[in-house]
């Protein structure tokens, strides 16, 4: 099987980095870095830190970007914001190309992301019959082995997101228990002991 990379895909036809999957105040929109206005050393300096396994390990690799450095020193996410390479892009103009020839809709994920962040994935019915969620479409004279295949990476980059959601979640509550110990919660009573049973 293909290599998978994570945060790496298509703006229309243009290659592009994702760096922010959506946008705090907008969730329409994506935050991206067209591959081709890269040029020399920050090319390269921003495909090693795409290629390296924090950025393949994170779920957004901007909080990666904002912690390295460029090799004039700068720091690479503010960089590309001042040089004016991260482009505002519609997320439904944007696909994510974690294996090479199988993209995945941008939107799609977000949605899925959402449901697991939530806790629920809710089936959706209709009056006429049940319909299973993200259940694929497949048009007359569709080739169903690319179907599944895209299936397969959707299914494969929401699981690496997941995990990296749950881990960063667990990280979090831990840091928030170190902080402020009393919010930790307190275990039950538990069982009683044999002895005290013995005296009632």
């Amino acid at each position: 099987m293909a290599k998978m990379t994570k945060h790496v895909g298509t703006y229309g036809e243009k290659p592009c980095v994702i760096v922010f999957r959506e946008l705090p105040e907008d969730d329409n929109s994506a935050l991206v870095i067209l591959s081709d206005s890269l040029e020399g050393q920050l090319h390269d300096d921003v495909m090693s830190v795409v290629d390296s396994l924090e950025a393949q390990n994170a779920n957004n690799i901007s909080e990666v970007m904002f912690r390295r450095r460029l090799t004039d020193g700068s720091n690479m996410l503010e960089a590309l914001h001042t040089r004016g390479k991260l482009v505002k892009a519609p997320v439904e103009m944007v696909k994510l190309v974690p294996i090479p020839n199988q993209p995945v809709e941008l939107a799609e994920i977000n949605r899925e992301l959402k449901k697991i962040l939530a806790g629920s994935n809710p089936p959706l019915k209709t009056d006429e019959q049940p319909i299973q969620p993200g259940a694929p479409v497949i048009q007359e004279g569709e080739d169903t082995e690319a179907v599944a295949g895209n299936l397969l990476s959707q299914a494969s980059l929401l699981e690496e997101d997941a995990k990296a959601l749950l881990g960063d979640a667990d990280l979090k509550r831990s840091q928030a228990y170190e902080l402020a110990p009393d919010l930790r919660p307190k275990k039950g009573p538990g069982r009683p002991s044999k002895s005290s049973i013995e005296k009632l």
